[in-house]
């Protein structure tokens, strides 16, 4: 689809995309453990994204693959249910596909995944088309999943999670153990069962209150054991809630007490058997009278506070300093005087550890339980770091830091404003192809490390995905303050980072946007400053800019076009007209190029300059592209034999379709044999030696299609392309033969590339003729392929027959 229309000259439209945010897409991409895959569940035909083999070791595969060849991958023992999985997507049981199984790597090994996928394409009668998804490489999150499952399984403390309504959902391993009741028949309220007859009410009772009141549930009873007998387990139950402060779910576990409970009714039958009973708890535990007098203590307490801590006959409160005991003396002095009972952690500074501390006042005595709970408590506070923090970095990630931003937006005032800061690491992917991942990765902490050093105690870093960063700088009182931070780390970032020997540099592109008195809205703050990152890395990359409100407006304007186009997609606005190609020394037309055309409903005719490259940005040029082939090839039909059809080609429809496919079915469906067709493609295919892109255009060959390589001369590397792939036409670029203006005018880059064409053996077609001079210039050259106004300007189908149906014109 070229971009030539009757008032303009024609004009390149695959470079220069202003709103072009695959590059952005394709680093990110690269970068993740997330690779893409886009199934023809008709043809059994399945593509994959090049980070989806990435997963699986292999750095060069083909990226179409037969649905059998993607079974053959998963670990035997996952295929059944992967497919039953998949099926029952595709009878619309489950609204998506989502399945935890293990595919084999390039070294043979299998790697955990996580695949993600929704058919959303269905014929008439529901039966499904196209299926999209995702795969991630989680054998990191499986890992931890088999660490923390293996330390719930040696954990003496069974953990369970229930509905906000209270309805069980799920009960560690160890339930089974201890109960010989299945895990199922717990849930939602079959543990009720297993429940001492006398004690169900009672916590039933208790049970029903925290879930009314959203307080946490500590209660103990007795739960029947495998064994028919009881064991006194204490249930302890915390709510989670939403930000909104709604309970989504209640996490508790389940403690087997009786060693306490026995060593209570040990000590109350027979000081000699409540010695032998304390001895094999896991807790310290120390006994005294009502006056405070220790009368027994075990090994475990000794071990706790010290050999010659505790001794009989002394007073109990003693092992307890006012300056690192306060607490448990208070709990003391309550449990001995009103004989209250109590239950708290405790920080025990002189140990460097966490206590769960229980007490229990009897007739004559107070007991003491201590338990070390440390380990909990390092997990609990790992759990809660990993959540809030990129592992990688050290720096908060983008959860933590928008509820952040949402905080501090609430309580902005005009004297101290907040603003956000979208940091982008240039040319990031080149790094890490260049030194690879672990390397690109410290520079990273690196780079987290420097940035630190220039913000203050109040700002925040993230990171939000891989090289993007995002800061949030509360109360700042002008502009300049932010540009000003930016213009320091921009200068930072000029000293070169020394990663393992490695001297390498490395710059920002920034965006800038600042909040607005009044609003709260943390997502629209950072698609501001997200929009000013674009613009900087579009500018100049290293570079910073402040989100203007005309970048907005620019959004919003390429936004209404992607909506329009989907209109117009669905409404038939688009339609075709026709340019012949005339070859010179036999006089007469051998080819024609389709030119696509928009008639909007209330814009009129939309030049395709404007909304090619939202097409492109948008994805939906694969859609457009294949309608464009389609009507041409129909109209190719009513031409005679000897005229071929050129088509453009967009380098975004090799990205984003399976090029060979759709042109295959065109051809078959349309009935035009291959030999009459030509696809023009330009030299971005062919950047970076693209494998895939070489191989869909020899397919294409095998076809006996024609294949040009369009608007020669104005790329990267021209020359370097024809070396790559041998195509059958090129055609040289407008621009140099719009400067021949008169007889005596010459191009010596045209002379060159016609004598190259000459030597290769290759046809040429010079467009954009259009006056006599040039088309002199171009046939003294040896062009024996020619298109532009001078001879005919685009048409519409039924003009083009009756150009056809009369002689040319003198001039040629």
């Amino acid at each position: 689809m070229t971009q030539s229309d009757d008032n303009s000259p024609n004009r390149p439209f695959f470079y220069n995309k202003l709103d072009d945010f695959s590059d952005i897409w394709l680093e990110a991409l690269q970068g993740s453990v997330t690779g893409i895959w886009d199934r023809n569940v008709v043809t059994g035909e399945i593509r994959y994204s090049s980070s989806w083999f990435s997963i699986l070791g292999f750095k060069d595969m083909p990226t179409s693959n037969k649905i059998e060849e993607s079974y053959g991958r998963v670990h035997p023992d996952d295929l059944d249910y992967v497919k039953a999985q998949i099926q029952a997507h595709f009878e619309q049981i489950t609204d998506t596909y989502e399945v935890k199984h293990r595919l084999r790597h390039k070294d043979g090994h299998y790697v955990w995944v996580l695949s993600r996928g929704k058919v959303i394409n269905r014929d008439g009668d529901g039966r499904p088309l196209r299926m999209v998804g995702t795969t991630t490489d989680i054998s990191a999150l499986k890992e931890s999943e088999d660490n923390y499952r293996h330390m719930v399984e040696l954990h003496p403390q069974i953990p369970w999670v229930a509905a906000p309504d209270g309805s069980v959902l799920d009960v560690g391993p160890q339930w089974f153990v201890l109960t010989g009741v299945r895990r199922k028949e717990a849930a939602p309220g079959g543990w009720i069962e297993a429940v001492h007859p006398q004690d169900q009410s009672r916590i039933e009772h208790a049970w029903k209150h925290s879930l009314g009141t959203g307080d946490r549930l500590d209660a103990e009873y007795r739960l029947r054991r495998h064994d028919g007998g009881y064991a006194w387990i204490r249930a302890r139950a915390a709510a989670r809630r939403s930000p909104e402060g709604q309970i989504i779910r209640w996490y508790g576990t389940l403690e087997d007490v009786s060693d306490r409970y026995a060593a209570e009714e040990a000590r109350r039958s027979s000081d000699a058997l409540a010695s032998r009973v304390l001895e094999t708890t896991g807790d310290a535990v120390i006994v005294c009278n009502r006056n405070g007098k220790i009368t027994f203590f075990n090994s475990k307490a000794v071990a706790l506070l010290g050999q010659n801590t505790a001794k009989i006959g002394d007073c109990i409160r003693n092992l307890f300093t006012e300056i690192h005991g306060a607490e448990i003396r208070d709990a003391l002095d309550r449990a001995m005087g009103a004989g209250e009972a109590a239950h708290f952690e405790y920080f025990w500074p002189l140990a460097d550890m966490w206590l769960d501390v229980h007490l229990y006042s009897g007739v004559d005595d107070v007991s003491l339980f201590l338990r070390n709970i440390s380990e909990q408590h390092i997990i609990q506070k790992e759990l809660l770091h990993a959540a809030s923090h990129d592992l990688m970095t050290g720096a908060i990630n983008r959860t933590t830091l928008f509820t952040k931003l949402h905080d501090t937006l609430t309580r902005q005032t005009p004297e101290n404003m907040v603003a956000l800061l979208c940091l982008d690491v240039d040319y990031f992917k080149d790094i890490n192809d260049k030194y690879g991942h672990p390397v690109g990765d410290s520079l990273l902490k690196l780079i987290v490390n420097r940035l630190l050093s220039h913000l203050r105690r109040s700002d925040l870093l993230a990171r939000s995905g891989g090289d993007e960063f995002l800061i949030m700088l509360p109360d700042v009182r002008t502009s300049a303050d932010a540009i000003q931070l930016a213009e320091r780390l921009n200068t930072a970032m000029q000293v070169a980072f020394d990663v393992d020997g490695i001297s390498i540099r490395a710059s920002l592109s920034i965006g800038i946007a600042f909040s607005n008195l009044g609003s709260t809205n943390s997502d629209s703050l950072y698609q501001q400053a997200d929009r000013a990152l674009y613009e900087a890395k579009k500018q100049a990359r290293g570079a910073y800019r402040v989100f203007r409100q005309e970048m907005q407006n620019l959004l919003d304007k390429t936004s209404h076009l992607h909506m329009d186009l989907i209109s117009a997609l669905a409404g038939d606005e688009f339609f075709l007209e026709f340019q012949p190609i005339i070859q010179l020394s036999k006089r007469c037309i051998v080819g024609v190029e389709a030119l696509i055309r928009w008639n909007h409903p209330t814009r009129g005719m939309i030049s395709p300059a404007e909304f090619i490259p939202v097409a492109e940005e948008s994805g939906l040029i694969t859609k457009l592209g294949a309608w464009v082939l389609r009507r041409a090839c129909e109209a190719a039909h009513q031409w005679p034999e000897t005229v071929k059809v050129s088509v453009n080609i967009s380098p975004r429809q090799f990205e984003l379709d399976d090029v060979y496919r759709m042109v295959s079915s065109v051809l078959l469906t349309s009935g035009l044999p291959a030999k009459r067709l030509k696809l023009e493609i330009t030299e971005s295919v062919l950047l970076s030696q693209n494998s895939p892109n070489l191989q869909t255009l020899q397919d294409l060959r095998d076809l006996d299609i024609t294949l040009v390589l369009d608007d020669f001369g104005i790329g990267y590397a021209s020359l370097s392309y024809l070396d790559m792939f041998k195509f059958d036409f090129i055609k040289i670029d407008k621009s140099f033969v719009s400067r021949i203006s008169n007889p005596e005018d010459r191009h010596h880059v045209f002379e060159a590339v016609m004598g190259m064409a000459k030597a290769l053996e290759m046809p040429v077609t010079a467009e954009g003729i259009e006056t006599s001079a040039q088309l002199k210039y171009v046939q003294s050259l040896g062009c024996d392929f020619v298109q532009g106004f001078y001879f005919a300007k685009p048409m519409t189908s039924t003009q083009l027959l009756q150009f056809m149906s009369s002689p040319l014109p003198a001039v040629i």
